[in-house]
């Protein structure tokens, strides 16, 4: 009993690196916008936390009269994981009223350990933000510290 080769039915080894090719090709396209992506969806993490401390001080604020000081804002502050994106949250009082919020992150997909987001409030109770993230994974309402940057 003699089988035809035309019986016989699959992918050549030719085609089959071909279409590894393409699909890696692909796939080494999208890698970087998927890191991007994933660095962004960190900062919201970012942005919540920093979002529940100015809470925090406002809420000091209004009971004491002041920005709170770091000793002071220790004792108010929520603790960080360590998984959490933020290395740490500090304060930085100018005078009465006013005053920053610095987070400086954790290094994670797409973000440099150390590169902080710094909130500040005016005397008018606005905040304000300013980062030395690159421009790309730049939170829309911060600005950049680095020239050139934007």
């Amino acid at each position: 009993m003699l089988l035809s080769r035309q019986l016989v039915r699959g992918f050549t080894l030719l085609e089959l690196m071909v279409v590894i090719a393409i699909i890696s090709i692909l796939a080494s396209l999208s890698v970087p916008t998927f890191t991007r992506q994933i660095a962004k969806a960190k900062l919201i993490e970012a942005q919540n936390l920093a979002t529940q401390h100015q809470s925090v001080i406002e809420e000091f604020i209004l009971l004491h009269g002041s920005f709170p000081n770091e000793t002071e804002f220790n004792l108010i502050k929520t603790s960080l994981t360590d998984k959490s994106i933020a290395k740490s949250i500090t304060v930085d009082s100018a005078n009465k009223t006013t005053g920053s919020l610095i987070l400086t992150l954790n290094s994670n997909t797409g973000i440099d350990e150390n590169q902080y987001l710094r909130f500040s409030r005016d005397s008018n109770r606005n905040w304000t933000c300013l980062s030395d993230l690159d421009a790309n994974l730049l939170p829309l309402q911060c600005e950049s510290t680095i020239e050139g940057a934007l």
